[in-house]
């Protein structure tokens, strides 16, 4: 299974160009790298004045997807290009508003570890349930997998 973390502003993206978001990014990536690995596509939503460029609200999307370990350059550069032009061309990103990068599993999986690192050892298996369990809801509300990137836990 292929993992990619797809973060944006929040509303900035409809319901349905997420859903043709999620399918032109595992299409290029599949087209492009020959594999026909299972790919999970996960959604952070940031909300409304929380992160910037260039000192104003920022229109940034970041795309982070798994490849194998030791991805040669050429074909790595080959998926990141088929994956912005498909992202670009749907969302009508400029060239400045896309952050994508493909990044070997290894590393994927320490990316993830620091993140769930940061919340104290005992407070994880709640957090990773609750995180799981609003997942599972937005899957079946929104027809994808997505989290808020501030979630009111209370």
């Amino acid at each position: 299974m292929r993992r990619i973390l797809c973060t944006i502003q929040q509303g900035s993206l409809t319901a349905s160009q997420c859903r043709a978001a999620e399918r032109v990014l595992v299409g290029a990536f599949r087209q492009t790298l020959g594999t026909t690995d299972r790919t999970v596509v996960v959604w952070c939503e940031i909300p409304p004045g929380q992160s910037y460029t260039e000192n104003r609200p920022s229109t940034m999307s970041w795309v982070l997807a798994e490849t194998d370990d030791g991805l040669d350059a050429a074909r790595r550069e080959q998926a990141m290009r088929a994956m912005s032009e498909a992202w670009n061309t749907l969302t009508g990103a400029g060239p400045d508003e896309l952050m994508l990068a493909l990044v070997d599993t290894a590393l994927f999986d320490r990316y993830l570890a620091l993140n769930r690192d940061r919340i104290r050892p005992t407070a994880r298996p709640l957090f990773l349930l609750r995180t799981v369990a609003r997942l599972a809801t937005s899957r079946l509300t929104r027809g994808r997998l997505a989290i808020a990137a501030n979630q009111n836990w209370s």
